[in-house]
Parts: structure tokens; C-alpha cells; sequence
């Protein structure tokens, strides 16, 4: 749980403060002001930035704008290195060829 200090108290402290949020990443105090409904978070720049870019990053991903087609892979799936001719036209083929001479060895017995 972060620290939660008065605004008074964050006056007097703020050199404290600074270096405690810009000391750990992440790191966050929580300002309150007396019969004030909303509070204040202090936190390190970069985490801010960092915090603002992966909220952008999943607004995209929600909008589509982010992903192109070509990233994506569904786990499990797989991609055909080969052209789109049919994979299996030569076992047909084959198969094809024994029910012939089958039918070929049948016709003559």
C-alpha cells in the first residue's frame, strides 16, 4: 500500500517525496486533501511515460491499429511454406495407380 499523506504534510516533505518516487520505479505517494473526494498520485516521470505508453499501446491493440496482419500467429497453427498446389496430389496419384492395377490383376484372374 503506498504511503498516503495530507497535503500539508506532502508540503513539508516534497524533497523527501521526490526522491522516494524517483529513487524506485514504480513507486507512488498518494495526497489527500481534507474533505476532498479525489487524490493525487506522485510518481516518477518515466514511470508516468511508461504507464501513458502502454495505455496507448492497448487502446491501438482495441482499435485494430496496432497489429498488422503479419504479426499475428495463432499459438498451435501452422504456415505453409510450400505453394497452393495440393499437398496431397501425389499420394491421390499413387493410390490412384495401385486401385488401377488392382483392378487390372482382378479383370485377369
Amino acid at each position: 500500500m503506498p504511503p498516503v499523506l495530507t497535503i500539508s504534510n506532502a508540503r513539508q516533505k516534497f524533497f523527501d517525496l521526490f526522491e522516494a518516487v524517483t529513487a524506485r520505479h514504480g513507486r507512488k505517494v498518494i495526497i489527500t486533501s481534507r474533505g476532498a473526494t479525489n487524490h493525487a498520485a506522485l510518481i516518477g516521470e518515466s514511470y508516468l511515460n511508461e504507464l501513458e505508453s502502454a495505455a496507448k499501446r492497448l487502446r491501438d491493440i482495441e482499435a485494430g491499429h496496432d497489429m498488422p496482419a503479419d504479426s499475428f500467429k495463432l499459438v498451435g497453427s501452422g504456415r505453409v511454406s510450400a505453394t497452393a498446389e495440393d499437398p496431397v496430389a501425389q499420394i491421390r496419384l499413387e493410390a490412384a495407380a495401385a486401385a488401377e492395377k488392382k483392378l487390372a490383376s482382378l479383370a485377369n484372374s
